[in-house]
């Protein structure tokens, strides 16, 4: 029987275009790697392409030596806008980005760096080597589905930030997006995109 983190964590890894949930979001286990850019660089897309690679390595490795058998995680990414209140898709070029992928939880540094090692070695990607390995807690998070391109998400992020100004939240996390589907293998408005804000409750 396959594993997955969208099978464990359904919730987590489910949201809807009609309406905005709350859930709680526990530690995950990453690799990431970061940049600065947009989902339309060339940068953006290596770096991508070089968290697949491990993961389908990671999940190889675990097959094989402990009959793990796990779906591949999404892709994620945590956005640095220096004001998420504001956030807007169009206004990527110059914001820090970590792209991550959450792993399996037996997964440690020692075994990430060797399964590292053999994929830079066998993959022509130079951001192979700049992947590293760290665990993440969000908490309390609200979150909702953008369906269509990556320029039109400003309307669902209004939306979030409308949400969390009536409910008397306080954002204090970075605009989290987990992309739930492959741009270079579905139409632009086909794109399912999970928006996530870490928020905490005024008085809390």
């Amino acid at each position: 029987m396959k594993e997955g983190i969208r099978k464990e964590y359904k919730a987590q890894y489910d949201a809807s275009t009609r309406r905005i949930d709350v859930v709680d979001v526990p530690e995950f286990n990453f690799i990431m790697i970061d940049g600065i850019g947009n989902p339309n660089v060339e940068e953006f897309k290596l770096k991508s392409e070089a968290l697949h690679l491990l993961s389908k390595a990671i999940k190889d490795y675990f097959k094989q030596e402990l009959d793990l058998l796990y779906l591949i995680s999404p892709l994620e990414g945590l956005w640095d806008t220096y004001d998420n209140s504001q956030f807007d898709v169009t206004r990527k070029k110059m914001i820090k980005f970590t792209l991550m992928i959450a792993q399996p939880k037996v997964l440690n540094e020692e075994t990430f760096e060797k399964i590292k090692e053999y994929v830079a070695a066998k993959k022509d990607n130079p951001y192979i080597v700049d992947a590293y390995l760290k665990k993440y807690t969000e908490g309390k998070c609200v979150q909702m589905l953008h369906k269509g391109a990556y320029n039109t998400e400003i309307d669902t992020t209004i939306q979030i930030m409308e949400y969390i100004t009536i409910q008397n939240m306080k954002l204090i996390g970075l605009h989290h997006e987990i992309y739930l589907n492959d741009p270079e293998k579905v139409s632009p408005d086909k794109l399912k995109t999970i928006v996530r804000y870490a928020i905490e409750e005024e008085g809390v």
